[in-house]
């Protein structure tokens, strides 16, 4: 599932003349400062593009997308663009970090203030792109934004968590990441980005189930629906030694409102494929070629 997400989301701005024009050689805190300025004075908002260079469906939407005339007018006339390549700038590193994100390209859209109006990430074709935009552009009219905090306070993340995004030290101890949960709720803006950032399961798989319409209302359904469908590949595994398929499938099913038709219709398809067959694994070492 890590593959399928790394492949479905990875995707940006090189191609396209008008974003080419106003990056960065180097992304930098001072330069986010700068574009944030910008937003406030030319009253737009700030379309975030995090990316790294190599990433394929980057390539596909440079090539596709970025470079379309109905795209770049959009971009123009109502956004100011900011890209970060996250394994070479410490701004695009702690803008991960804020947001919990495990897939890219993702996209952030947000206001002049910081304040967050959704996330998505993944390939998007012309058509998907523009109405990703013009529905970004309605909510930030009708004042409807995300739970997010406007600003990145370090001082309010646990080392680990740190560490994790801006030192690359991802493989924390479930231990370490349960005993700051514990304590916490995990509905609050930091506890999520933990738990959807580190993809953290055991006993947190059942509660953000149950609370996943809310957290997407909350967050974003980008960051919860990719999360769920981890969940649901761990829940696989108990189902089928239950051999319960009709559990599973409502289970599968009570999540579907959180996904488009054509998103459903594709992971469902993933989760119930096979269920119960068991899976042979071929030792190449003794293989036959």
């Amino acid at each position: 599932m890590k593959r399928f997400f790394k492949i479905a989301s990875a995707v940006l701005l090189l191609a396209c003349p008008f974003i080419a024009l106003k990056a960065q050689t180097q992304s930098t805190e001072e330069s986010w400062i700068q574009a944030k300025k910008q937003a406030q004075t030319e009253k737009k908002l700030i379309f975030v593009d995090l990316y790294f260079t190599g990433c394929m469906p980057c390539a596909q939407m440079d090539k596709e997308v970025f470079p379309d005339p109905k795209v770049t007018a959009v971009l123009n006339a109502d956004f100011v663009t900011f890209k970060s390549d996250i394994l070479k700038e410490e701004i695009g590193k702690k803008l991960c970090m804020k947001y919990g994100v495990t897939g890219f390209p993702t996209f952030l859209l947000m206001n002049a203030d910081g304040k967050v109006i959704d996330i998505a990430g993944g390939f998007h074709n012309v058509e998907q792109f523009l109405a990703l935009l013009q529905n970004a552009k309605e909510a930030a009219k009708k004042g409807n934004f995300k739970k997010y905090s406007p600003e990145i306070q370090e001082k309010d993340y646990p080392d680990f968590y740190k560490q994790a995004y801006l030192d690359g030290k991802r493989n924390v101890p479930f231990e370490v990441i349960d005993a700051y949960l514990k304590s916490k709720d995990v509905a609050d803006e930091i506890s999520f980005v933990i738990i959807t950032g580190l993809r953290v399961g055991k006993q947190y798989d059942d509660a953000f189930l149950l609370n996943s319409k809310k957290l997407a209302k909350d967050y974003g359904r980008w960051n919860v629906t990719t999360h769920v469908f981890s969940i649901l590949q761990r829940k696989k595994k108990e189902y089928e030694k239950k051999k319960d398929l009709k559990g599973f499938t409502e289970l599968v099913n009570d999540s579907k409102e959180l996904y488009t038709p054509e998103e459903f219709d594709k992971y469902s398809s993933i989760l119930l494929k096979d269920f119960g067959v068991e899976k042979v694994v071929v030792n190449p070492s003794t293989s036959q070629k």
